[in-house]
């Protein structure tokens, strides 16, 4: 999973990322309670408790060094996110964000099904095909994950990427992939959906950022390069030998 040079090297730019998109979500449904799903430090939680959320659950795996999050370590639950995940409740709102990329094909399914069980209302997107990163074993394009969450009962809503796609203070992944869905049976919270997105999106709905394109096209714009660059010299070292050995 991610080192911890990873959150701090782009740390601050995913508050801010929480900071702009979170909000309006919240204030367009409603939401009261939040549920982080692979919170990593819980920036999206930060924002959601700065926002008006009063009640909350973070949730990650055993690597998560608790020391560093941001909200009450109290509010934690460790989970295996290939298998169901059970927290005996629901909340008004679920965001799971560049999350889904590392749980096995083979547990999408069960990944989906678990969020829908925790929220009617779920912010969610996940890397797309050759997007990279630490430990992506999944990467997908969005209508991939749009099949299930419509066999579970839940539609998407272009809620993000049309507000923000323009704004280079948010990590161009957000911008890139996430969406609202909403379970199709609560009525409220579809019609507060359709009233928000106005009805119509003029991206596509698989899309690739400009910014990631640039990234991919240019050696030097390599995000990876520029992590290990961040890393202690040792470590560097050793990943750039282990990259060298790969072809």
């Amino acid at each position: 999973m991610y080192p911890a040079q990873w959150h701090q090297v782009y740390g601050d730019k995913t508050g801010t990322s929480a900071r702009a998109i979170l909000p309006p979500i919240i204030d367009i449904f409603g939401a009261h309670s939040l549920v982080e799903v692979g919170c990593g430090n819980a920036h999206w939680t930060q924002s959601g408790l700065d926002a008006g959320i009063t009640d909350y659950a973070v949730v990650d795996g055993p690597w998560n060094d608790r020391r560093h999050l941001l909200v009450d370590a109290a509010r934690f639950h460790e989970a295996d996110l290939s298998h169901p995940l059970d927290l005996g409740r629901r909340f008004d709102l679920a965001v799971c964000l560049e999350v889904a990329e590392h749980v096995p094909a083979s547990s999408a399914e069960v990944l989906v099904r678990s969020l829908c069980d925790l929220s009617d209302v779920i912010v969610f997107g996940a890397a797309i095909p050759f997007q990279g990163g630490f430990g992506h074993i999944n990467e997908q394009w969005p209508s991939w994950w749009r099949a299930l969450f419509a066999a579970a009962g839940y539609r998407p809503y272009d809620l993000i990427r049309l507000r923000h796609w323009e704004n280079r203070e948010i990590h161009y992944w957000y911008r890139q992939n996430a969406f609202v869905y909403v379970r199709e049976t609560n009525a409220a919270q579809r019609i507060a959906a359709e009233r928000a997105s106005g009805g119509a999106s003029f991206l596509p709905f698989d899309a690739v950022h400009p910014e990631k394109f640039a990234e991919i096209a240019s050696y030097e714009g390599i995000a990876l390069k520029r992590l290990i660059a961040a890393l202690p010299s040792w470590l560097g070292k050793r990943l750039r030998a282990k990259l060298g050995g790969m072809h």
